[in-house]
């Protein structure tokens, strides 16, 4: 076990005590775990069957769920849940060693390409399926009688004429496919491959214009993406599982997703779990519905108003974050960060507002898992601390504080990796270590 590394809480000269205290009180729980480094990112994901069908950036590798179900001490009558599901990492890969799962999204795109994921071969005629990917990519082109929206400046940027109406071309046949399933596995190859026919790149917390990247003829593209996808499940191909987990049960382990609000779900939706495997968004500004605003425009938002809506039904991580409407959160640590931010002139002014609502959401959160949860699950959350205008946020410890708060008691904090700053973070206050964890809690007998 290496050193652990207390980075400096304030570069501005603010108030540090609390954060001390708080980082203290917990320096007994931290465990630094470098060889979790490439785990924690969706770059392992790349390699592997199925999980690589869509590019999901803030997701973490199958491999870290198997070591979590692990480290929990996961039986084979356990049932997994992730409560921000993200393209289902966590279902898929509990499903491939025969645990049962469910898991819960608020982003429209992500539910979709996670019930897609979760299907394997015996849910499709393989046959059909393969007769209606030829089809599709055989069919002859025709101008497309439908459009995208038009009060959402970014299709127009990031796309040329003659691409667009070929996208709008291929979903226009897709939807007249009558088997809903096939149906769903064509569409997710269309929104598989916005980004790569388009003159974007996800970057961060961006949607980036490249208007110098090589597009390819999206025919051609679409084509690679869909046969790939087709030899992922014929034969089917499983996860390369490097431990010996392999519980087995009697029946098959089911699986399945919703879309749904981690803050309030726990009343309509009836189930349990003995184990969480997810990660929150991380209080890091990446505003999700403009990440994925390409996919979420070409399938789930006919308009700007309902791209909107999408955005202010986001946990609040990002800086178009409105106002939390509560004021539960009073944990001195936090009110420090935000007292020392008070009066500083931010390169952005909500930064304080999407802070404050970022904690409040959490602790709604973290209350709805409580309810979920059987007596003595576990749980094992995936986080970034976060650091703005040389303040240092301890976001795994705070939440923590929040989940003792709810009924739970923390067991570990596993460091997986020590993040960089931003360049103008780093141009002003220096760099500066930030902490990327696994927070391990467990509920006690009621």
């Amino acid at each position: 076990m290496s050193k652990l590394n207390f980075p400096p809480q304030s570069k501005t000269g603010g108030h540090t005590e609390a954060r001390i205290e708080l980082e203290k009180r917990y320096s007994h729980l931290l465990e630094e775990r470098p060889a979790y480094r490439k785990l924690v990112t969706y770059v392992p994901n790349k390699a592997e069957p199925v999980h690589s069908w869509f590019k999901f950036l803030q997701g973490f590798s199958p491999k870290l769920v198997e070591l979590m179900l692990e480290e929990l001490g996961a039986t084979p009558s356990d049932r997994v849940f992730d409560p921000f599901c993200g393209c289902g990492t966590t279902l898929l890969t509990a499903k491939q060693l025969g645990y049962s799962s469910w898991g819960i999204d608020i982003l429209p795109v992500a539910v979709f390409v996670t019930q897609v994921k979760l299907r394997d071969a015996s849910a499709y005629d393989m046959a059909l399926l393969r007769q209606c990917i030829d089809e599709l990519l055989a069919s002859e082109y025709r101008p497309p009688s439908i459009c995208a929206p038009q009060d959402v400046r970014i299709i127009k940027l990031a796309y040329s004429e003659e691409t667009l109406s070929q996208i709008l071309f291929f979903k226009e046949k897709i939807f007249e496919e009558r088997d809903d399933n096939i149906r769903d596995f064509l569409l997710l190859g269309l929104l598989a491959i916005l980004e790569s026919v388009s003159y974007t790149s996800k970057d961060g917390q961006f949607l980036r214009l490249k208007p110098n990247k090589r597009i390819s003829p999206v025919r051609e593209v679409l084509a690679e993406q869909l046969n790939w996808m087709y030899e992922d499940l014929n034969p089917p191909r499983q996860l390369s599982l490097l431990s010996n987990l392999q519980p087995s049960a009697e029946d098959e382990p089911t699986a399945y997703v919703r879309l749904a609000d981690a803050r309030r779900f726990a009343e309509e939706i009836d189930d349990y779990t003995d184990i969480i495997i997810t990660s929150p968004p991380y209080l890091n500004r990446y505003d999700y519905s403009r990440i994925y605003s390409l996919e979420l425009c070409l399938a789930f938002c006919k308009d700007f108003s309902e791209l909107k809506k999408v955005r202010h039904s986001l946990l609040r991580s990002h800086i178009e974050s409105r106002e939390a409407p509560m004021d539960e959160v009073k944990h001195p640590a936090l009110i420090e960060v935000l007292n020392n931010l008070k009066g500083k002139k931010l390169n952005n002014p909500r930064i304080p507002i999407m802070i404050k609502g970022y904690f409040e959401d959490m602790n709604l959160a973290i209350k709805e898992l409580y309810k979920v949860c059987r007596p003595r699950a576990r749980v094992a959350l995936v986080v970034g601390n976060a650091r703005f205008h040389g303040e240092l946020i301890p976001v795994d410890l705070l939440l923590s504080e929040l989940a003792v708060d709810a009924g739970f008691e923390v067991k570990q904090v596993i460091v997986a990796r020590y993040k960089g700053n931003s360049s103008q973070q780093m141009g002003r206050y220096g760099r500066v270590p930030v902490r990327e964890s696994i927070s391990i809690w467990r509920k006690n007998a009621d």
